[in-house]
């Protein structure tokens, strides 16, 4: 639907073109905090061993240009899995591991979005604005080791946010910010949440149509949920590597 609003709204001359880009590298979880369950027991990612390693992302996205309409599908997964002794007694659900339990913790949290930007300012300096709507697939679990007990929490959810990117491209050499995010200011029934992706990049073309570049983001974001017992806020600074291809003319 969003293709066919694009197609018919850009001018009969467009070309349309094709970038598909790649990025990876190291992240860091600079929080993650959790409560599943009525009676569950409050966690931060230092109680389940999340800030003792670095953990590898990716992402990979298709961008549809035509004109000044730019539309995007992008794969974002995201899995932390972490083995620990537990400390202190830990209650997820109606699950209770002891403590000095040895317990293997999954939180995956993977990413599906579509995002539609609009060209405002063209030229040396680029500002494009619109909104993105994500399917957000979330698995958190815990296991003992010893295979004695095990509990897990999924959900799929929808995730809309603002989004705005601003290029600056004065030569080979070109530098960028890219932002989606959305709270819901407690508007919502008694849910409240929000979402943020916040990257820097910086990046040259190597030869026509393929540029590299590097970044640094900031991901974040949660929800507290009373009506699923759900409470979950985390934040996650990256530095990645990325390659961008232009197909088309």
């Amino acid at each position: 639907m969003i293709g066919a609003l694009v197609a018919a709204t850009a001018p009969a001359s467009a070309s349309p073109q094709v970038e598909l880009v790649y990025e990876t590298g190291p992240a860091y979880v600079a929080q993650n905090d959790g409560r599943y369950g009525v009676d569950g027991t409050p966690y931060e990612a230092d109680d389940v061993g999340q800030r003792d390693v670095l953990v590898r992302t990716e992402r990979a996205s298709a961008e549809l240009i035509l004109g000044r309409h730019r539309v995007i599908a992008l794969y974002a997964p995201f899995v932390l899995a972490t083995q620990v002794t537990l400390a202190d007694e830990l209650r997820f659900r109606d699950t209770t591991f002891a403590a000095g339990t040895v317990v293997d913790h999954t939180y995956r949290f993977d990413g599906f979005r579509a995002s539609y930007l609009y060209q405002l300012v063209t030229g040396c300096l680029g500002v494009e604005v619109g909104g993105s709507l994500q399917i957000r697939s979330a698995d958190v679990a815990f296991a003992a080791a010893d295979g004695s007990r095990q509990a897990d929490q999924s959900d799929i959810g929808l995730v809309p946010a603002a989004k705005l990117r601003l290029t600056y491209r004065p030569g080979a050499t070109w530098a960028a910010l890219e932002a989606d995010g959305l709270s819901t200011f407690g508007l919502v029934g008694d849910t409240s949440g929000g979402i943020y992706d916040v990257a820097l990049s910086v990046g040259r073309t190597v030869r026509p149509g393929l540029d590299v570049f590097a970044d640094l983001r900031l991901l974040g974001g949660g929800a507290e949920v009373p009506a699923q017992a759900i409470d979950n806020w985390g934040n996650y600074l990256s530095a990645g590597l990325g390659v961008r291809w232009r197909l088309g003319r």
